[in-house]
């Protein structure tokens, strides 16, 4: 195709040849379809955030048992170890979560930072407010709606 170019002078400035405009568009708009794409490919799909909130909500249950029998029995090194692993690993994993996690928390939206804020199993012991359950119930309810959530997301693709 054999475009016609003219010189256009806007504002005293360089003269710029409209043919050269028309790419310039062309161009900016196959980098926003390039952008989108590849937001589109950088979100993982249904079924791998129903499977990535199935292995947390797993973690996520073995930190509450270790909670639990801290509370009853005391720390010791072995819950201490655990409360240590679990701790890690929910702290690094719930940052991919948040977003879609934190929108499903009520009542405490700091629950999953306030439940592995404390550095080892002493200090979240003696720092126990009483509402740890109610934290531990807001972030298992969080969770929950959030897994509601993405089966009928799923449900609704499907159909």
């Amino acid at each position: 195709m054999n475009e016609q170019t003219h010189d256009v002078n806007i504002s005293g400035g360089r003269p710029w040849r409209l043919g050269s405009v028309a790419n310039r568009v062309r161009i900016a708009a196959k980098d926003f379809a390039d952008a989108r794409d590849r937001r589109k490919a950088a979100t993982p799909s249904i079924a791998e955030r129903q499977a990535e909130l199935v292995t947390f909500y797993d973690r996520f249950e073995k930190f509450v048992e270790t909670l639990c029998d801290a509370a009853q029995y005391g720390p010791n090194p072995r819950l201490e170890q655990n409360y240590l692993d679990e701790r890690n690993w929910i702290a690094e994993h719930f940052e991919p979560l948040r977003p879609f996690v934190g929108a499903f928390l009520t009542g405490q939206p700091d629950a999953f930072d306030r439940l592995t804020g404390a550095e080892d199993l002493g200090t979240f012991l003696s720092e126990d407010d009483g509402a740890v359950i109610f934290r531990i119930t807001s972030a298992r309810d969080s969770l929950s709606l959030y897994a509601e959530h993405l089966r009928q997301l799923a449900a609704r693709k499907a159909a």
